[in-house]
């Protein structure tokens, strides 16, 4: 049997060698934090963008909330029942909103065809 040919690997932890390991993935984590890559970037803005991302944030929330109001307005107009009450009182919301400036526009229509043919019978 030769001599010195191999070591054999024992069950016991070297120290020094996970240490060294144990730092070299802290490294690696700190890097690969640092790069940016695809998709969303890592660092938060600051300054003037932030108060544009938010004013955009505030206005984007603010079309979905409308839009969600007058498809849910569409929805119970049709007479579909809903089990989410929340969507249920702001269709019927939003809906008696668009009756009442239905009528306002048609009451003003009405009265500026009243007064044109009371203008058309004055000429006559």
């Amino acid at each position: 049997m030769a001599q010195g040919g191999f070591k054999l690997s024992s069950n016991k932890p070297n120290a020094k060698k996970a240490r060294a390991a144990q730092q070299r993935s802290k490294s690696q984590k700190e890097k690969n934090l640092k790069q940016l890559g695809k998709g969303p970037k890592s660092f938060a803005a600051k300054g003037r963008k932030i108060a544009l991302a938010k004013q955009d944030q505030r206005t984007t929330k603010a079309i979905n909330h409308k839009n969600e109001n007058a498809v849910a307005a569409r929805a119970v107009g049709v007479g579909h029942t809903f089990f989410c009450g929340d969507i249920k009182n702001a269709g019927k919301k939003e809906l008696s909103k668009q009756k009442s400036v239905l009528t306002k526009r048609e009451s003003k229509s009405a009265k500026m065809s009243q007064r044109l043919q009371v203008q058309l019978n004055k000429l006559k």
